[in-house]
């Protein structure tokens, strides 16, 4: 077994020990003369079973919160259920109370790092597991020196801490004096120490402005100031102040803690999933099995009472292995989503998607189905470098200022200190961007955050890489709707400004020249009774202008539909053009007639794919063919270098595209094997819809 195993093992020994000391530290408190003081401490105590699993999973990504919070959330609810023992066990005098001292003694030095540890060495390290500088070492080893010193005096002082009067079973008489005196020292350096703890909490929050800092700062306040009030009960208060002193340590300390852990689950800090989903499995299945256990052998036991104990024992038996694997189902869709079900999480997305109802609800709809089906941080979806859809809470990132500094502290530092340490976690999140392909084209990509101190396993990465190939087919869908309507709108100004070329053209140029030759006919009319060879010398000038304004015409006729398409038709109108290209063969027949509007696009789509063919991707053939089946089906394929990896498309491919959207068809483009490019344009017939 290596380290990594034998420290995650030490870890779930840990979490056990927490939840069956915090049981029976809240079962005996109930048990044996409860007072809101005593019933508090054991809620208290039970409340650390959380810490300590937030605590093995920080031990799991080693992080330096995971040792301070897997001790704290261990020895306060042993600490606090030794005391309740020992209290019993003094008072009544039972058979078991001989181990009344050894309980007693067990209250003490536990107690030290449950009620200490968080305050003072916690706080510290919070949030990062590392302090905030090297400056604040001195005040971590004061912490560690103040610790030991406590924990020296429960271990060998004379009397047991909580119980005056009662020998230590471990005590060192020789030392007593010193011991006490270190004890008297160091219990009044826990103060002014957790106060420190505090000011490193305001300097980072102040630094960096961090809301999981700010959630923990007042509790850290707060803790340190119930130290103080401790530290006057004890002096003031005579022999009862410890009856207030204990819930107020306890007290402030659970604040820090409790915040701790919220701060934790609710900005990501730590992955704890793993750990709570194990604890959370194997907790229900004990339930389950002490349940069917008591309530089969109290029925049986009724008839046979001989037969009640091994019967429940097979019973439980056979209801704990089912029963792990539907608890085992259960918190993992709850904990981890549909990581284990890749079918379930397509059919979920599926599901969203119909019920969508547009293009921009379907791609958000998919980001948030992408987040929840496998609990992540945050998912967003970027087409062409534009983000248009997200869901969940964007990453942190530090901000940097005009000197690159991350905070704007002079010297760069987060916290103000001169020895650059930053207070920010250097550990950043797992950040996994999938490229979204449709038809062979990088169309964008799906961007997914899962989170601090988590990373992806391979079957959560294989389920991403599914379930992107869908996003993909939506993201494809909302910018072709996006293409559409941006081509409308320059259908739209294009034809107002065909329009006014028109009009410009024969305003300015067809209709002064025929003004000009109604005004030559009018002077050519004069001359001829006059002057016949005048009168035909005018005329003449004037059947030269008429031509000029004829060629006119012609131009503007060709600019509206190319001529060739009337004379030659559409097969023969692209074979003529292909044959002043090169080597290209056109084939295929186009039966009946044709909406103009088709016939030009198809015309314009042919024409520009066979150029980019042989101009731009080396190709030396190329091969059009067209077909007429409910639709005109135009294919133009080469044998090129192909399509780059992530090509986009260009002015001429956006072209032919806005061509094929006017008319309500189509363009893709589309690799071809072993090498080269297919267009394929589809163009109703009927028009646009």
């Amino acid at each position: 077994m290596g380290a990594l195993d034998l420290r995650n093992a030490a870890a779930r020994l840990a979490v056990g020990g927490s939840a069956v000391f915090g049981a029976a530290a809240l079962l005996l408190t109930l048990a044996w003369h409860p007072t809101p003081l005593t019933v508090a401490s054991g809620l208290i105590a039970a409340t650390f079973v959380p810490v300590a699993l937030v605590g093995a999973a920080a031990v799991r990504a080693r992080h330096g919160l995971g040792w301070v919070l897997l001790a704290s959330g261990v020895c306060l609810p042993l600490a606090t259920g030794a005391y309740r023992w020992a209290s019993a066990g003094f008072a009544t005098g039972a058979p078991w109370a001989q181990w009344a001292p050894w309980a007693g003694w067990l209250d003490g030095w536990p107690w030290v790092p449950g009620v200490a540890l968080i305050p003072t060495v916690g706080l510290l390290l919070f949030p990062t597991g590392r302090l905030p500088s090297r400056w604040w070492w001195p005040v971590l080893v004061a912490d560690v020196g103040v610790l030991v010193s406590l924990t020296i005096w429960t271990v060998f002082g004379t009397e047991l801490i909580d119980f005056p009067g009662h020998a230590n079973p471990t005590a060192l008489p020789g030392a007593a004096g010193a011991v006490a005196e270190a004890f008297v020292v160091a219990i009044v350096l826990v103060a002014p120490l957790s106060t420190l703890s505090a000011i490193a909490v305001t300097l980072r929050y102040r630094a960096r402005r961090d809301p999981a800092i700010g959630l923990v700062l007042p509790a850290a306040w707060a803790c340190a100031a119930a130290w103080w009030a401790c530290i006057v009960f004890v002096s003031v208060g005579g022999d009862g102040a410890d009856v207030y002193a204990a819930p107020l340590e306890s007290g402030g300390m659970l604040a820090v803690a409790i915040t701790c852990w919220i701060a934790i689950r609710r900005y990501g800090l730590l992955d704890v999933r793993t750990v709570v989903g194990r604890a959370a499995v194997y907790a229900g299945l004990t339930i389950v099995v002490v349940l069917v256990y008591v309530g089969v052998a109290a029925v049986v036991g009724t008839v046979a009472e001989p037969a009640a104990g091994p019967l429940a024992v097979g019973i439980a038996v056979l209801v704990a292995l089912p029963g792990r694997q539907l608890l085992q189902h259960v918190v993992n869709r709850l904990v981890f989503g549909y990581r284990d079900d890749p079918g379930g999480a397509l059919r979920r997305l599926g599901e969203r998607l119909a019920g969508a109802a547009d293009a921009a609800q379907m791609l958000s709809g998919a980001a948030q189905v992408v987040r929840d089906v496998l609990r992540l941080q945050h998912v967003a979806v970027e087409v062409h470098g534009r983000r248009v859809a997200e869901a969940g809470r964007r990453p942190t990132a530090a901000v940097a200022d005009p000197d690159g500094n991350s905070d704007g502290s002079p010297d760069g530092n987060s916290d103000g200190s001169p020895d650059g340490n930053s207070d920010g976690n250097s550990d950043a999140d797992e950040v996994l961007e999938l490229p979204l392909v449709f038809a062979g084209e990088a169309i964008g990509r799906l961007r997914i955050t899962s989170g601090p101190e988590r990373h992806l396993t391979l079957s959560e990465r294989e389920l991403l890489t599914e379930v992107s190939r869908q996003v993909a087919s939506v993201a494809h869908a909302v910018r072709l709707g996006e293409e559409l309507s941006r081509s409308r709108e320059r259908l739209v100004a294009a034809t107002e400004e065909e329009r006014r070329r028109l009009r410009n053209d024969l305003h300015d140029g067809l209709g002064p020249a025929l003004a000009g030759v109604a005004l030559g006919l009018h002077r050519a009319r004069g001359k001829v009774a006059a002057d016949p060879d005048a009168a035909s010398a005018q005329l003449e000038q004037l059947t030269a202008q008429v031509r000029d304004a004829v060629d006119d015409v012609r131009r503007l006729v060709y600019g509206l539909r190319p001529p060739a398409l009337d004379e030659l038709g559409l097969v023969a109108a692209i074979g003529e053009h292909a044959r002043a290209l090169g080597d290209v063969r056109v084939v295929g027949t186009v039966d009946g007639d044709l909406p103009a509007a088709v016939e030009v696009a198809a015309y314009r789509i042919a024409l520009e794919a066979m150029t980019n063919a042989l101009r731009h991707s080396g190709a030396r053939t190329c091969r059009v063919s067209l077909e007429l089946n409910g639709a005109l089906h135009v294919v133009v394929e080469d044998e090129g270098a192909g399509l780059p990896d992530g090509y986009r498309a260009g002015i001429g491919i956006t072209s032919m595209r806005e061509r094929a959207a006017e008319l309500g068809g189509a363009l893709t483009l589309s690799r071809r094997e072993p090498s080269g490019t297919t267009v394929r344009a589809v163009l109703p017939v009927g028009g646009p819809p």
